[in-house]
Formats: structure tokens, C-alpha cells, sequence
């Protein structure tokens, strides 16, 4: 993946950040701590990564523990505080990149084949099962959109995509998925697909997708902006988002 196709994604992730958001990013997810970071310098919010609170650019600092932060955050969060404010809808979205995601946003990230004897093994649900319950908005990217990653049916379920309602909270689920080749966004429970990245075509994104997607109101993705661009290079000089997409 050429550099400026991994700022465009960058930027098309930063785009599903509503304005003032508190983003929650973990420490696994470079482009999405870059994408965050991103939103929130453009159009307000918060970003808490690693227990550090809305920590100064560059991000690398964020990857190299606490002693790399001092100064240049407001303040520590516990492990426990930041599980509080997700119960409590304090932080409001969370990027996930799942191993797999079906056509209702369901999400595996933990193995392959039966449970007695998995293929294969990812890092496990961690907290998916509740983020994308307690959450308002969870976004999913993939970098990369084939079909082994978007199968019709999931062979293991780590995380429900569905929206839910109880208690006074409510939460979209997994709104939307940010992959390397466009944006697919769930409304009503139906996946459709709503932005194509200038070096694929709506025909590339069906036929890398195991379930149905609704295509008619698909468009071209638009590029990074020279704004966008700019506060790319402050925000990650030594380009972090790399690491994940370069591939």
C-alpha cells in the first residue's frame, strides 16, 4: 500500500469521528490512534490511548509507554476509570479491527474453526463483547478487505453488531467499516456500501465481500484534504500508521 493511499484511508476513518467525540483507542491500533487523533484536532473531542489523556503529537510517544508521556498529557486514566466512563457513555466511540465482520457487523476476533480445535487463533474478545453494546458508535476497519475476512456467517462470534436499547443507554452497534478498499455503513441492520477508494470499483468491493451489500448509493471517497494532509505530518511525522496498512 503506497503512502497516499494509507492517508486517504487514514482520513476516511477520521471521517466516521463525529464532531467533539471521546474517542477510545487501544494500544494494537496505530492507523486508528492516528485517525483519532486526527478527528479530534480537525473538529474537536478527545482521545484516550493507553491510559494517556489527549497526550501532544508526535503519537509515537503514545506506542513507547508512560515515562514517554509525562508532560505532554493532562492526566492518567486507570484501566478501571476508562471502563467506567464506556459503561457510562462518557467516551463515546471506539475503532475495532476484527480478524472478521459479517453482513450484520458481527464481530470475530477470536479463532477459526471449532472450538475443541481452532485453525487458527487472533488475540481474543478482550472487551468486544461490551463495547459494541455499551458504546453510542463503534467503527471497524480492515486492512484488508477480502473474503476470508467478510464471510457471510461468522464461524465464531466474539461481538454482536447489532444496536441495542436498555436501561436508559443506547448504542448503533458497529455503525460502519473502513477497509482498503471503501466504507460500508449499517442503517437499519442493512450493509451499504457508501464510499469507493479511487484505485478500486464498486465490482472489486462485491466480489471481496462474502455477504450482501447494498451498492446503489455508493460514491468515489474523497481525498485527504490539504488540511488533513498537514496535520498528518504533525500528528504522525514518522508515519506510525504505517505499520498496520503497508501491506
Amino acid at each position: 500500500m503506497t503512502p497516499d493511499r494509507i492517508d486517504h484511508i487514514v482520513a476516511a476513518m477520521a471521517r466516521q469521528v463525529p464532531d467533539g467525540a471521546f474517542v477510545g483507542v487501544g494500544l494494537g491500533t496505530p492507523s486508528a490512534l492516528v485517525a483519532s487523533v486526527l478527528a479530534t484536532r480537525m473538529r474537536g473531542g478527545h482521545v484516550l490511548a493507553g491510559g494517556a489523556f489527549d497526550v501532544d503529537p508526535p503519537v509515537d510517544r503514545w506506542f513507547a509507554g508512560p515515562d514517554a508521556t509525562i508532560g505532554s498529557t493532562s492526566g492518567y486514566v486507570s484501566h478501571f476509570d476508562s471502563m467506567e466512563w464506556a459503561e457510562t457513555q462518557t467516551m463515546t466511540l471506539q475503532f475495532l479491527r476484527p480478524a472478521q465482520i459479517d453482513g450484520s457487523g458481527n464481530l470475530n476476533t477470536s479463532r477459526l474453526g471449532p472450538v475443541s480445535e481452532p485453525m487458527r487463533r487472533f488475540p481474543g474478545g478482550l472487551a468486544t463483547g461490551d463495547v459494541t453494546q455499551l458504546l453510542p458508535r463503534v467503527v471497524a476497519y480492515l486492512v484488508s478487505h477480502r473474503l476470508r475476512n467478510t464471510p457471510d456467517k461468522l464461524p465464531f462470534l466474539t461481538g454482536s453488531g447489532a444496536a441495542s436499547s436498555a436501561g436508559g443507554f443506547a448504542s448503533h452497534g458497529v455503525a460502519s467499516l473502513v477497509t482498503d478498499l471503501g466504507v460500508i455503513e449499517w442503517h437499519n441492520g442493512t450493509a451499504k456500501l457508501t464510499q469507493v477508494h479511487p484505485w478500486t470499483s464498486i465490482g472489486q468491493v462485491i466480489e471481496s465481500t462474502g455477504f450482501r451489500i447494498e451498492t446503489e448509493d455508493a460514491g468515489p471517497s474523497p481525498a485527504p484534504s490539504e488540511r488533513e494532509l498537514a496535520m498528518l505530518a504533525e500528528i504522525d511525522p514518522n508515519r506510525l500508521r504505517d505499520r498496520e496498512l503497508a501491506r
